[in-house]
């Protein structure tokens, strides 16, 4: 058997991905749960029907203190229309931290979608987060409404 598989630490780090497949990236059980989507879109303020124009995971560019991850996943959004409040734009930027994204995976097959036959919209709440004075944007990691396609949506 090769030198490095009996290696402890080649081992640990096996053992930390075989359970990272799987369980799946998802939270902690012991997060709470956002309430349920007809819920959030009664809340929320402006929600647009869009289209996942690219997907990225990179550095943000932000200066955070030593012990927050400094990547971000940022989505580009082009807006085909507005649902629910005003939004004067035909694009928007959304932000998210690695973990826990939101609902990566389904941006991520919606981003794969894009241009496929008229059935590459949603419906997402953009949902404003103020990080300082007159600076503000959109967050993907909250509590937000939004509503994929069936084909989608993977069973829970």
């Amino acid at each position: 058997m090769p030198r490095a598989i009996l290696n402890p630490h080649v081992r640990l780090c096996f053992t930390a991905i075989f359970a990272l497949l799987v369980m799946g990236l998802t939270p902690a059980a012991g997060m709470p749960r956002c309430p349920p989507q007809n819920e959030l879109l009664a809340k929320a303020e402006i929600v647009v029907e869009a289209r996942v124009k690219s997907l990225s995971i990179g550095e943000s560019g932000l200066l955070l203190t030593d012990n927050f991850p400094t990547r971000m996943v940022r989505a580009d959004l082009e807006i085909k229309r507005v649902i629910k409040g005003k939004f004067p734009g035909r694009e928007a930027i959304v932000y998210g931290t690695l973990y826990p994204p939101g609902p990566f995976r389904e941006l991520t097959t919606m981003a794969i979608a894009y241009g496929f036959d008229g059935r590459d919209t949603f419906e997402w709440e953009l949902s404003r987060n103020e990080i300082g004075n007159d600076i503000a944007l959109f967050s993907m990691n909250a509590c937000s409404y939004h509503k994929f396609p069936d084909w989608v949506v993977a069973p829970l």
